[in-house]
């Protein structure tokens, strides 16, 4: 087997079947700010956006692995979907990656992804701790100088908001103290406003998912229609073809009996 044919037969994982998210809050969290990116950019070609895939940057050795849990990429084609990132396939890494960090992922956010992503090119690294578990800023994003990462300090433009913002995204992430724990939110300083909040974007989901069944359900109504329509056109063209049959019989029989009809030829 040759080198290409090895290359080819390796086998690289969609998935872990570990838990999408581990806790409601981080779940919420990851929905929103890749609904909310994806619909940022939706007018333009040259932006993926996803999260939650695993990221294989060595060809041929599917067991280095990652899984951001949001990430950006410019200049790559929006379409057609991809499982996972392969960095060799596309020719780059993602430009900006989300981790939703916790205490149980801190080695692996702090140290091991860290080192991995600045290594690989990655040029904004945002960390966010939505359960303000452990990071002193509940929102750290760290913009690569060099070869190096720095950390960008956040604004406080109030006791209760964290905000960091993404040169590359031209947004702020800003992380909100709440009544009941702390809410994530993308700014966008041309507009002026925040990006649909969680909620809005759950409703804007179902209600586009709504409306593509309905779509769905009318076409295949209509698909059903066009068949039926098919159906009697097939039967009707079957029925003429038996009659024209049956008359072109009927036509030979009178040209044997005479031409008039007659049984016995007679005129």
């Amino acid at each position: 087997m040759s080198v290409s044919q090895q290359q080819q037969a390796v086998f690289y994982p969609y998935s872990d079947g570990k838990p999408m998210a581990e806790s409601p809050e981080h779940l919420q969290t990851m929905v929103y700010l890749i609904a909310a990116l994806q619909a940022y950019f939706a007018g333009r070609e040259d932006v993926y956006v996803a999260g939650n895939q695993f990221m294989y940057w060595i060809e041929g050795n599917p067991r280095q692995r990652v899984a951001p849990d949001i990430y950006v990429v410019f200049g790559v084609p929006k379409r057609p979907w991809r499982p996972t990132w392969k960095v060799w396939e596309e020719g780059k890494a993602p430009d900006v990656i989300f981790e939703l960090t916790s205490r149980s992922t801190a080695g692996e956010d702090m140290y091991r992804k860290y080192r991995l992503y600045q290594r690989l090119g990655v040029k904004e690294y945002i960390l966010v701790d939505v359960l303000r578990d452990y990071l002193v800023q509940p929102v750290m994003l760290h913009r690569l100088k060099g070869d190096e990462y720095e950390l960008i300090p956040n604004e406080r433009p109030n006791d209760r908001e964290w905000w960091a913002h993404s040169e590359l995204l031209g947004l702020s992430i800003v992380v909100r103290a709440e009544d009941e724990g702390y809410q994530v939110l993308l700014w966008d300083p041309t507009s002026r406003s925040f990006l649909p909040s969680p909620q809005q974007t759950a409703e804007e989901y179902l209600e586009l998912l709504r409306q593509l069944q309905d779509a769905e359900r009318r076409a295949e109504e209509e698909a059903l229609r066009v068949r039926e329509a098919e159906r009697r056109a097939e039967e009707e063209a079957r029925r003429r073809a038996e009659l024209e049959a049956r008359l072109r019989e009927l036509e030979e029989e009178l040209r044997r009996r005479g031409g008039n009809g007659n049984p016995d030829g007679a005129r």
